[in-house]
């Protein structure tokens, strides 16, 4: 770690001079656009825009390259393409809003401290909506490299095949924690409530400590632009095939300093129905609510926002569910946030901070069905806890180098874990319960301290660097085993450099190490699960990773493709083992090895048309008995066209072809090849009224929803007709 501090130092001290990029930001009536966030696709890290909508990049990039702008109520402009660059005075550019456009765009992650070689993802709030994603898994199922662990709605994000913890979730730069073996899922949070997603595939431990090495999915939710004037925003759907109904309701208001809104949704979905009927025990239930509220301070921004998000009956569908049936009865999740972004404090160009704490309770239930000799039985699980997190950054450019600093608190406390037993008789009445606790009183706290800079080190070359320190204890009192504690200091680092190769095309080479600290129930829980019955195990030691990724970009005109390759080492691998069907342990695994590549492309064709394409390659291997991982995802290619009519309409199509997988891990079985079709469209048919149809899977194809031993086939084809009304 000192060595390496020397070296950035070093580099600080020894970087070429480089000008910088001077930027003013207008809209379409040449106003400046003040307080806005500013990111250049395919590079990291952002700018803030004065009150004459200027900021200043460094190291300057080499044209062509592309702007987004974020203005201050999170509301997204359309990328500027920028094809020269001027020499007197600063470079003007005008954005424009996307209007009623969805929009994904590859190499962006504003909200995102990602590393330069990380693949970079954002969708827009209304390509999420046309979506027609019931979670959050769902509304990343085109991005390459990011893959769908378990099934039905309590789905989990993977990214580059590390599930199980490895993949973080932040909402509004929160974390999201979760008790779950599989990891956290967000299985409460509605879509609709979201103004963007933004997905950074590749190594995050230095910005964000454990849980991150596999990447980073960040949820954004609404925010309201200044002055903005009072509206309401009523939102109904109802499907066949996957039989949902949903009602959403918003109100909002602009002020003077900042912006209001509320939200309430409610949505239920019953059995789907696959090509070979309908499968029992896919139906769930989830409502919540949101508040939130942004107020400008001097040159700053503070916001605040809470949310209440309540899961009922959530089904996990499985192969044996008409035997035993697995469920979620209650998963309620409850977040108070708080952040603030401030530009020119003290010494510093940028601060930001962000201040959180929950609540989280769960209910898991095995329902054993009665049968003629043997009475009905439950199994249940009670989990409740209490999350917090502290989190503060500043950024300042040094000479030719941009620096940033930061600190970083979060844990989880209070966790609590009762097993029940509760017994029937014959005659279906309850006759005993047994309790068990298994996890009395458990707590861990991360405290994190961090540092990166990116330099210019010739007038195309670029170094980027960071580094880390954390120390992470846990303590558990009483339950299954007893009075434990653990105590555990990680280091975290990367280096990384980025060649501008020619006009629109640059390379870039990554080297990284992470870490990520087992879970409280990892550790420390024993009982039934939403797979089987699981023990934890005290004992486990952190993973490290080692991490080499490659990135090749290229913006020309109307056309940016992107390509990433990686290999990750991992030291110490936690793995979930069966020793019988439906029971499982925790262990420390030696070492395995993670590759892959992945490629996107997006092009703009005109006459309203675009186009997008990816592809995705992982393959996941123990090196001590070369035996294949679990969560690898299969070969995929997709493809997309979409047409847009201007303000009144959409239309698109994508076609996701996935191969055989038959590099099944210890607890999974091979998945047949199968294509996917799923098409939408919307009209505007007046002003306040919009109706947009969504279809999935038209080719009825029979494939398993995961490659879990106990998975069941996913939905046939289904069709989801939604209304949207604003006034």
């Amino acid at each position: 770690m000192v060595c390496c501090t020397r070296f950035l130092l070093i580099v600080l001290l020894v970087a070429s001079p480089a000008l910088a990029l001077d930027v003013r930001v207008v809209d379409a009536a040449g106003k400046p656009v003040a307080n806005a966030e500013v990111s250049i696709l395919g590079l990291s890290g952002v700018a803030y825009t004065d009150a004459d909508g200027r900021f200043t990049w460094k190291p300057d990039p080499l044209p062509p390259f592309e702007v987004l702008v974020v203005l201050p109520g999170g509301r997204f402009m359309r990328p500027v393409l920028v094809e020269r660059l001027t020499t007197d005075g600063p470079l003007t550019i005008t954005v424009s809003p996307l209007a009623d456009e969805a929009i994904t765009v590859v190499g962006s992650a504003p909200s995102i401290e990602s590393t330069p070689a990380a693949g970079t993802t954002t969708l827009s709030g209304r390509e999420i909506l046309e979506r027609s994603a019931t979670n959050l898994t769902q509304t990343l199922g085109s991005i390459a490299g990011v893959s769908i662990v378990s099934e039905g709605q309590a789905a989990v994000p993977a990214i580059r095949g590390l599930a199980r913890g490895r993949t973080l979730i932040l909402i509004d730069g929160a974390r999201v924690t979760s008790e779950r073996r599989v990891g956290p899922s967000a299985t409460f949070l509605d879509p609709v409530s979201l103004d963007s997603v933004e997905v950074s595939r590749g190594p995050g431990s230095v910005a964000y400590g454990s849980d991150a090495f596999g990447g980073v999915i960040y949820a954004r939710t609404r925010r309201i632009e200044p002055n903005a004037p009072l509206r309401v925003k009523l939102l109904g759907s109802a499907g066949v095939g996957l039989p949902e109904i949903q009602g959403a309701a918003e109100i909002s208001k602009g002020t003077s300093k900042g912006g209001l809104i509320a939200q309430l949704h409610y949505r239920e979905a019953a059995d789907y129905r696959s090509p070979e009927g309908e499968v029992f025990n896919s139906s769930w239930r989830t409502q919540g609510l949101l508040v939130k509220g942004d107020h400008a301070v001097g040159n700053g921004l503070l916001s605040a926002s809470w949310q209440s998000d309540f899961g009922r009956d959530v089904g996990r569908p499985r192969n044996n569910s008409k035997t035993v049936r697995f469920s979620y009865p209650v998963e309620d999740s409850h977040r108070f946030t708080t952040s603030f972004e401030v530009n020119k404090l003290w010494v510093f160009d940028h601060v930001d901070g962000t201040a959180f704490l929950g609540s989280y309770a769960q209910t898991t239930d095995q329902d054993r069905y009665a049968t003629a000799t043997t009475p009905r039985s439950i199994e249940r699980a009670d989990v409740t806890a209490r999350d917090y997190q502290l989190r503060g950054k500043a950024e300042r450019l040094v000479g030719p180098a941009k620096l940033s600093i930061g600190l970083d608190m979060n844990g989880r406390h209070g966790l609590h874990a009762l097993d029940s037993l509760l017994r029937y008789d014959l005659s279906g009445s309850l006759a005993q319960t047994t309790e068990n606790v298994s996890v009395d009183d458990a707590q861990r706290m991360d405290t994190g301290a961090f540092a990166s800079i990116e330099a210019p080190l010739a007038s195309r070359l670029v170094f980027s660097g960071g580094l880390r320190g954390d120390y992470v204890t846990t303590r558990n009192e009483g339950g299954y085993f007893g009075d434990r504690s653990t105590s555990n200091s990680a280091g975290s680092g990367f280096v990384s450099l980025t060649a501008a190769v020619s006009p629109g095309l640059s390379l870039t080479g990554q080297v990284s190490r992470g870490f990520r600290d087992p879970t409280l129930s990892d550790r420390y829980y024993r009982g039934p699960t939403g797979r089987g019955f699981i023990t934890g195990n005290p004992d486990l030691d952190p993973e490290t990773s080692l991490q080499f990724d490659g990135g090749l970009r290229h913006t020309v005109g109307r056309v940016r493709w992107a390509f990433y390759v990686f290999e990750y080492r991992i030291r110490n691998l936690i793995e979930r083992y069966q020793t019988a069907p439906d029971f499982f342990y925790f262990r420390n695994r030696g070492e395995a090895r993670i590759r892959g590549a992945e490629i996107e492309l997006q092009a703009t064709l005109g006459a309203g048309f675009s186009a997008e394409l990816t592809g995705q390659i992982q393959r996941g291997r123990a090196l001590d008995d070369d035996a294949w991982l679990d969560d690898m995802s299969p070969d995929t290619a997709s493809a997309q066209m979409r047409r847009q009519f201007g303000e009144r309409g959409y239309a698109q199509a994508r076609l996701s072809v996935f191969a055989r997988d038959d590099r099944t891990g210890p607890t999974e079985e091979a998945v047949g090849a199968h294509t996917m079709l799923d098409a939408s469209a919307g009209i505007r048919l007046i002003r306040q009224l919009e109706l947009r149809v969504a279809a999935s899977n038209l080719l009825d194809q029979r494939y398993l929803l995961s490659p879990d031993t106990r998975a069941v086939l996913a939905p046939g084809v289904s069709l989801l007709v939604s209304v949207v009304a604003s006034f």
